[in-house]
C-alpha cells in the first residue's frame, strides 16, 4: 500500500481543470466534509487543502459564504451545478 500523501487529483481529466474549477471542487469538498463546522473552521481547512494541492485563490471572485476579503482565505464562488 502506498503511504505517500495525495497532493494532486487522480481521476482522468482532473489535470485539465482550471484553477477556478479546482478551487470550486475543494470548496464543495470542505463544505460537505465539515457540514457542521463554523465558517472559520471551514476557511482554515480550505486554506490547508489549497496548500496541499497547490490551488490558488481567485482574486475578484466572491461568494456569499466566503471569508472576508483580505483575510487570506479563499473567496471564489462555488458553482453548485458543477
Amino acid at each position: 500500500m502506498d503511504t505517500t500523501p495525495q497532493t494532486s487529483p487522480i481521476m482522468d481529466g482532473s489535470d485539465d481543470a482550471t484553477n477556478a474549477e479546482r478551487l470550486a471542487g475543494l470548496q464543495q469538498q470542505v463544505e460537505s466534509d465539515l457540514a457542521g463546522a463554523t465558517d472559520d473552521e471551514k476557511a482554515e481547512h480550505l486554506r490547508v487543502r489549497m496548500d496541499e494541492t497547490d490551488v490558488h485563490d481567485e482574486p475578484g471572485a466572491t461568494g456569499s459564504d466566503a471569508p472576508a476579503a483580505g483575510s487570506g482565505a479563499p473567496s471564489a464562488e462555488v458553482d453548485p451545478g458543477h
